[in-house]
């Protein structure tokens, strides 16, 4: 079995390319779509410029001196700066390939098209490749609700709920989503976002009792780029890295943006490290604190990261303080596992497995191991 066959799938493992060339990462990344079944037009779009770049086409010439070190996903990048034009309504004949542009031609006569855009557009997608991508996904808010009311059941405690690499906030509202479980809505059960049945199973505890005593008291983020969900431009960003065929995520994008626009949760931008040794300076008797993360960590130096665990390793919280809980949705070191979720508790440092999800959140699998 190759190594690419044993990579686990969200972003191609592109955390681990080493010294690939960028072509070989774009067609490792359009295997992983392949194998898994999902977005067929970005899979075309992703051999054809991995060709391109072979041929030192076009699209290599749009990275030429542009850094795309391992984790840095150059073909989400790309397709996410064609998404965005095809969303903005700048490249009218790409967007006939489109679903969430209302496009149905089939994606097979996809890149050509893909590759006068780029030409014609050259500047403005130079511009915007050095960008970090922002997979702010609101599926993942599932994950997340999901571990808050096991804490819930676990410390009976509000909770303050810190988020770092928080895009726009969007999972930092988990509570404000609806939860169709076992046909029966919770969370908030007016709410524009729905998720049907997200779990298989969920918690092991008394779901429903537990979502309703969940108490969100206060709710932050850092991002070194923080994105406004007011901001028609930030929009477009964030709709730009959903997969454009996947309509159901696209539409349940839209309405998270149009819940966060209504009362935005704050976002510094700041870098994680420093952010968090502030944020958990001090803690108190009667608040859980819980740090959360999505697929965060394949964008972070080893510097950085170290910064972050410090912070979260070395808080120093009172005597009769409640413990500080760092959730990890992160992609799993054994390939067969894909992506996971661990809750590290700290002053002991104890980390329970608490599930299995996909890269984008449902479906959920609980599996905790304490």
């Amino acid at each position: 079995m190759s190594d690419s066959t044993r990579l686990p799938y969200g972003g191609a493992d592109d955390a681990r390319a080493g010294g690939l060339p960028v072509a070989e990462r774009f067609r490792r990344h359009a295997d992983a779509l392949v194998r898994h079944r999902r977005s067929p037009l970005c899979a075309e779009l992703m051999y054809g410029a991995a060709a391109d770049l072979d041929a030192g086409g076009v699209v290599a010439r749009l990275f030429a001196g542009v850094p795309v070190p391992p984790g840095s996903v150059p073909q989400l990048r790309l397709l996410a700066a064609l998404h965005h034009l095809v969303l903005a309504g700048r490249a009218p004949a790409l967007s006939r390939f489109y679903p969430s542009a209302g496009g149905r031609l089939a994606p097979g006569g996809a890149w050509p098209v893909a590759r006068q855009a780029c030409e014609q557009h050259f500047g403005w997608i130079r511009s915007r490749l050095p960008l970090t991508v922002q997979t702010n996904e609101p599926g993942r808010a599932c994950v997340l609700f999901a571990a808050l009311v096991w804490l819930t059941d676990r410390y009976g405690l509000p909770i303050r709920l810190l988020e770092i690499g928080a895009s726009a906030g969007l999972n930092l509202l988990a509570d404000r989503y609806c939860y169709v479980v076992g046909g029966e809505a919770i969370g908030d059960t007016d709410s524009p976002v729905r998720f049907a049945e997200p779990w298989r199973p969920g918690p092991r505890v008394d779901v429903r009792a537990c979502a309703r005593r969940l108490t969100i008291h206060a709710r932050a983020g850092c991002d070194l780029r923080p994105l406004n969900p007011r901001r028609p431009e930030h929009r477009l960003a964030l709709m730009s890295y959903i997969w454009p065929d996947e309509l159901e995520r696209i539409e349940r994008m839209r309405s998270a943006l149009k819940l966060a626009a209504i009362a935005p949760p704050p976002v510094a931008a700041e870098r994680a490290g420093a952010w968090l040794r502030r944020e958990l300076a001090g803690g108190g008797e009667r608040t859980l604190t819980v740090v959360w993360q999505s697929l965060f960590r394949q964008y972070v130096g080893a510097d950085e990261w170290q910064a972050i665990s410090d912070a979260v390793g070395h808080a120093r919280q009172p005597a009769a303080a409640a413990p500080i809980v760092w959730l990890r949705m992160e992609p799993s070191d054994d390939h067969l596992a894909g992506v996971g979720l661990v809750a590290r508790v700290s002053p002991d440092e104890r980390d329970f497995r608490l599930a299995v999800c996909g890269d984008h959140g449902p479906p959920v699998i609980w599996r905790e191991d304490s």
